[in-house]
């Protein structure tokens, strides 16, 4: 199987999970430019949890409905409908219950 038909296995079968990441945002040329660390799980459909632990506190939380963002270092949140914050991020694939 090609990446593609795993991708959709893994979208068809696997209903929820978590796991720790790293997160690197790089430069159009190609340097690193910010790097990010913490945990989530998911459990399909459409509910996440997003805990970066580095290089700030940030909670992100899909309950269904909507999405919630918690930045610690502010002590403020915000939150928005579900369908008008995922678009087409990964966290789309994750939550989604559909490719």
């Amino acid at each position: 199987a090609d990446a593609v038909d795993a991708l959709r296995d893994f979208a068809r079968d696997v209903k929820s999970g978590k796991a720790v990441f790293t997160q690197t945002v790089t430069s159009p040329d190609g340097k690193r430019k910010k790097l990010s660390s913490g945990s989530f799980e998911f459990e399909r459909p459409n509910r996440f949890r997003f805990a970066y632990a580095k290089p700030f506190e940030q909670i992100i939380v899909a309950d269904g409905q909507k999405v919630w963002i918690f930045d610690a270092d502010l002590n403020q949140a915000s939150s928005r409908k579900l369908a008008d914050a995922l678009g087409a991020t990964p966290a789309a694939l994750l939550a989604g219950s559909h490719i």
